[in-house]
């Protein structure tokens, strides 16, 4: 028993760290129900990226003022009251400075990578030499596997989930839309790294408004 029981393990483990393959693509979500959250892996020992860029998270809000007109709020910073949360406990840290960097790491990595490639791939393809697409296309090609489309689900649940706490912590009750803005600020190249003068490259992108949601505690 004990053997069908490792062999069985291990060929989910290895099914799992496997590129994208028939066998993930019909059972991707068994093998990820089975895998998460006691034994995914993510390996980074033997071949580090170095880290190039850091991202913080920005929120603003849609809430009714009391004359019924609908008033949106400025963009507020949520992740370096976090980060000034986290130097300041260096000792004993609560898990909550680490929710914005979750966020973005959700929203980040819900693809399959492999996927991902073949749909760059495709995009690259279809376009012309200046550089717009000939087609526009309204699915993902390759379609999203079941696997991605539950990431992606548990992915805006948790992102709906934290704005939805942050705007109330700042602007009160009444919120009845929420957008977050995601901000990237990519590290000088290592060529550059004697240039004083020389600066990051900041990049964003915004979600849609989303309906927040009340998380329990």
């Amino acid at each position: 028993m004990m053997v069908l029981a490792l062999a069985f393990h291990f060929s989910m483990t290895a099914l799992y760290n496997t590129p994208f393959n028939p066998i993930k693509e019909k059972y991707g979500e068994e093998i990820n129900s089975y895998m998460s959250p006691h034994f995914s892996q993510d390996w980074h020992l033997f071949a580090p990226n170095p880290v190039d860029t850091d991202s913080g998270v920005l929120i603003r809000a849609k809430k009714k003022s009391p004359d019924g007109s609908v008033v949106v709020t400025k963009w507020s910073d949520v992740t370096s009251p976090n980060l000034k949360k986290l130097y300041a406990e260096r000792l004993w840290p609560s898990r909550a400075t680490r929710v914005p960097s979750g966020v973005v790491h959700q929203l980040e990595s819900w693809q399959d990578p492999e996927l991902e490639k073949l749909r760059s791939k495709k995009e690259e393809d279809g376009a012309d030499g200046t550089g717009s697409k000939i087609q526009e296309r309204k699915d993902s090609d390759p379609p999203l596997s079941q696997a991605e489309e539950k990431a992606r689900d548990e992915a805006i649940r948790f992102t709906q989930g934290f704005v939805g706490t942050e705007a109330e912590k700042r602007w009160g009750k009444g919120i009845e839309y929420v957008q977050v803005r995601i901000v990237r600020n990519e590290y000088p190249r290592f060529s550059q790294r004697y240039a004083r003068e020389t600066k990051g490259k900041i990049s964003y992108y915004d979600l849609a408004w989303m309906k927040p949601v009340k998380v329990k505690r």
